[in-house]
């Protein structure tokens, strides 16, 4: 037991009480701790990944695809690419008419009102073909800036590169096909 004096009345403080106060600052740092942990983890996460949609030995052709792995559904989602970047990427047959049809994804109006989680968005991205004949140059990457909105309206933006390659394979080696 302890005996203090505090304007002139005698606090009494027992084992018991500072076991209890103690417990009582450990609960309120692992509330506080808890919370902040779910509101990091409670929100939608929209990654984007260049997939392989088919192949053949000579040629193949990709999928950008948006995947929201995330706790709570994305609203307004939009996916920007940078010109310098997409400039280093493109192969010989980034035609007016290819990019048109391929780079939809990056344009102004292309916005995905929802993606739900667990959910994904794909969209055709172009082909790869020997030594860069195709719309893009194998082994290429491309920055992207990812910008939507949670279920409650926080707003997210995050840059991340994708990397233009064989998805089907991680070392660009499968049977039936070879290696562009």
């Amino acid at each position: 037991m302890i005996d203090l004096c505090a304007c002139g009345h005698e606090i009494k403080i027992t084992m018991d009480t500072i076991i209890a106060l103690v417990a009582l600052i450990v609960s309120a740092v692992s509330l506080g701790s808890s919370v902040l942990f779910w509101r990091k983890s409670f929100r939608p996460i929209v990654t984007a990944a260049v997939k392989t949609h088919a192949a053949t030995k000579d040629i193949i052709a990709y999928n950008l695809v948006l995947l929201n792995s995330g706790a709570i559904p994305a609203k307004n989602v939009v996916i920007r690419a940078g010109e310098a970047s997409l400039l280093k990427a493109f192969g010989c047959d980034a035609t007016p008419e290819n990019k048109h049809s391929w780079l939809a994804c990056f344009a102004e109006e292309t916005k995905i009102p929802i993606l739900h989680n667990g959910d994904h968005v794909a969209c055709s991205f172009g082909t790869t073909q020997g030594i860069d004949a195709g719309f893009w140059r194998y082994e290429s990457t491309i920055t992207v800036v990812i910008e939507y909105a949670g279920w409650f309206g926080t707003k997210y933006k995050q840059s991340q590169e994708i990397g233009i390659v064989d998805s089907d394979s991680f070392t660009g080696f499968m049977w039936g096909k070879i290696n562009v």
